[in-house]
């Protein structure tokens, strides 16, 4: 009896609840819209996450999140949906959630407030509430620290200088590890590379990723916060760098973020794997960047200055050598000048230009030096140029030494490394007519003619003057002409431009080599006399018209392609043209070049119109 009256009493509730669950089930799973957070505190470059989920909604307008200053809000795409259904006594309910989700970052520590933003959904409108966020500095000097090492307090512009970036990071300890510690290739794949910012050490960062190794590691000792060491890993990155504008070396836009672990634990990672391994459950965002450098970068001294100098600094040898050295006068003389560098850190070749050949006194006295500089060709330490001289007389028997000018940036004063004197022979040149040609024979005398003078001039030719009048106008014939001919003529002009627009689909190149000209005029005025805008234009229309990729291209890239395009008297005069260019960017100098020099801008533009069609 007691289970019977049981069993009533369970059904008589179970009944009054399906019966309020069918009534007010609807109720319960009306639309409804609300605001989601990960956490109301931060980290400094550590997102904070924000979602906004509309459920069970038939319509609604997507978030417009707010600018608010300090903080960059991006969306990490479309809405993800979710949807249920179940069934409750035979009644079938769906139950769908879209969420939109946001990622709060900042760029600097402090206190900040989303304002309450207004949400469109079911000809509702709902109201977010103001939210505030606090991002602490990821900055911990007790976990990470970077140094920058061997950084003189000064330095001459256009030389080259050893840096070392140190990254020094605490390991982290816990029991549960063999060794009490992370081991330092462990520490090292906790830096975040692609949320760091390397400056100058990034291709030298890119270099050992790509070859799967480490920076140079060592063990320091640092004092700890209550004053005993430590004992922390140090990555080393060395690069050389060339010091190319002058001024207070500026090296701030350094920083390196590193994921550091605060807990770990045991956990199998896979079906397959059952035995339980350690993994980090828990983490941080901590970064560093080097104290600011205080090296001075000068430009070499006004005084003393040699006129042969070229721009070269650092420390070289100097070797020149003739094609041939049996020669008569005018004729050209090929010398091979080879500049090698033997500083103690390498120098940046790509910068360096040839020998002031035409400043050189002893050498233009005899010969006939060209004004405009050759380019030159890097291989290892070793630059090469090539130029010609044309002696001037038959009394020169030898190349004198040819001066090379360098800034030694190790005694701070101008040095000249001089080639050894080449012995030539020299014999006059004579005059060659046509009789010294196999096969041609001197021009005969001319002859004349007598001519008859007619007199009555036109119609001197006739002897009956209305039959001069009765001749047909010619205006006839060209209409005739213009009706047989102009459907032909028309036919050819229209498959000429559909052959024309089939070839520029088929060759985009084709298309851009046509309008480089007009490209290049728009280019060279936005630039309004501006170095880097005029190089970019001169780059960017040489690029047009061979079809190369305009994006990067570099100086070397393009008198290369111009060598390779059998151009290579326009490539020396090229290189020539955007090395000063680039000369004026690294020093500083960005102003309109003077009357001359845009003469001879404009002048290479137009060579390189005629040569490059």
């Amino acid at each position: 009896m007691f289970i019977e009256a049981s069993c009533r009493n369970i059904w008589k509730r179970t009944r009054w609840l399906s019966l309020a669950v069918l009534v007010l089930g609807p109720m319960a799973i009306a639309g409804s819209v609300r605001q989601q957070l990960s956490s109301r505190d931060g980290w400094v470059d550590t997102p904070i996450t924000v979602d906004f989920l509309f459920e069970d909604v038939q319509s609604h307008t997507p978030p417009i999140m707010p600018s608010v200053p300090g903080l960059t809000i991006t969306s990490t795409g479309p809405p993800s949906t979710v949807n249920n259904s179940f069934s409750v006594n035979g009644h079938r309910t769906n139950h769908s959630v879209r969420t939109y989700r946001y990622l709060v970052t900042a760029s600097e520590p402090g206190t900040y407030t989303l304002p309450s933003i207004n949400l469109f959904a079911d000809d509702t409108t709902w109201s977010a509430e103001p939210v505030v966020l606090t991002f602490q500095s990821t900055a911990d000097q007790n976990l990470l620290k970077t140094q920058l090492l061997h950084i003189p307090d000064h330095a001459w512009l256009g030389d080259v200088i050893p840096i070392t970036l140190r990254i020094l990071t605490k390991p982290f300890a816990d029991t549960q590890l063999t060794d009490g510690a992370l081991s330092a290739a462990d520490m090292w794949r906790l830096v975040q590379l692609d949320k760091s910012t390397w400056g100058p050490f990034r291709d030298r960062l890119e270099q050992l990723v790509s070859t799967q190794r480490f920076p140079a590691l060592s063990v320091v000792e640092v004092a700890s916060p209550s004053g005993s060491p430590d004992r922390w890993y140090a990555f080393d990155l060395r690069i050389d760098m060339p010091l190319a504008q002058a001024g207070m070396l500026d090296l701030t836009n350094i920083r390196v973020v590193m994921s550091y672990p605060i807990r770990i634990a045991r956990g199998r990672t896979s079906f397959l794997n059952p035995i339980p391994s350690l993994s980090i459950t828990e983490s941080r965002t901590v970064s560093a960047s080097p104290p600011p450098t205080e090296l001075l970068v000068e430009a070499p001294p006004q005084s003393g200055k040699p006129p042969t100098w070229a721009g070269a600094v650092g420390d070289f040898r100097f070797d020149v050598t003739a094609s041939h050295t049996d020669t008569t006068v005018g004729e050209p003389i090929t010398l091979t000048m080879k500049i090698t560098d033997i500083g103690p850190h390498a120098a940046d070749l790509d910068l360096l230009q040839a020998p002031r050949l035409d400043a050189d006194a002893a050498l233009t006295s005899h010969f006939r030096v060209p004004a405009d500089r050759p380019g030159g060709v890097v291989k290892g330490r070793t630059k090469t140029f090539t130029q010609t001289i044309r002696p001037t007389s038959s009394v020169v028997d030898l190349v004198p030494p040819i001066p090379f000018t360098f800034f030694d940036p190790q005694t701070g004063t101008y040095d000249t490394a001089f080639s050894r004197p080449i012995d030539i022979t020299v014999t006059g040149a004579r005059q060659v007519d046509a009789a010294d040609v196999g096969g041609v024979s001197p021009l005969a005398s001319p002859t004349s003619t007598g001519v008859t003078s007619v007199q009555g001039g036109l119609l001197a030719n006739y002897t009956d003057a209305d039959q001069l009048l009765a001749r047909k106008s010619p205006a006839s014939g060209a209409v005739f002409a213009g009706v047989v001919f102009a459907p032909p003529l028309a036919f050819v002009l229209i498959a000429g431009i559909r052959r024309r627009q089939a070839s520029s689909q088929r060759d985009p190149n084709r298309a851009r080599a046509r309008r480089a000209a007009r490209v290049l005029s728009e280019r060279l005025s936005q630039a309004n006399g501006s170095p880097e805008g005029i190089a970019a234009a001169i780059r960017g229309f040489i690029a047009d018209r061979l079809g190369l990729t305009a994006t990067g291209l570099t100086r070397a890239e393009v008198v290369e392609a111009l060598r390779t395009a059998d151009h290579d008297d326009m490539a020396g005069i090229v290189d020539e043209a955007l090395r000063n260019l680039e000369e004026r960017i690294y020093a500083g100098t960005v102003s309109e070049p003077g009357d001359a020099a845009t003469q001879k801008l404009t002048a290479l533009c137009g060579q390189l119109e005629d040569i490059l069609r």
